[in-house]
């Protein structure tokens, strides 16, 4: 059910409910941020997710709000405790959208920043 609602994606939200997708997502990464201890502590019953789970992540990060780096941030540090686990040959056929700079900080890199 859990790795189910990461899955659900929205259409662009309209400039009226930004602030409601934008909960929806932070939501969202809350319930990846508990699978990921779920996936320490029962990773037998969470296997048949191998696949999925990173899939869900990318989507994310994908679906994040370009303003929104607190949102960045936590699927990031997620993701960081899964590839510590067995979980991580799910993310190996996606390392090419892991390493793309916009989809990790959202596109808008200030040049400064740098």
């Amino acid at each position: 059910l859990m790795v189910s609602a990461l899955a659900l994606r929205a259409g662009p939200p309209p400039p009226a409910q930004r602030v409601q997708y934008a909960d929806c997502m932070a939501a969202q990464v809350k319930t990846l941020s508990f699978l990921t201890y779920l996936l320490r502590a029962f990773a037998d019953f969470m296997s048949s997710y191998q696949e999925s789970i990173p899939k869900c992540v990318i989507q994310l990060l994908h679906a994040a709000p370009a303003d929104s780096a607190s949102i960045r941030k936590d699927v990031l540090i997620a993701t960081r405790h899964i590839l510590a686990t067995d979980f991580r040959t799910g993310f190996f056929s996606h390392v090419d959208a892991l390493l793309n700079e916009e989809l990790l900080l959202g596109g808008r890199v200030s040049p400064g920043s740098r």
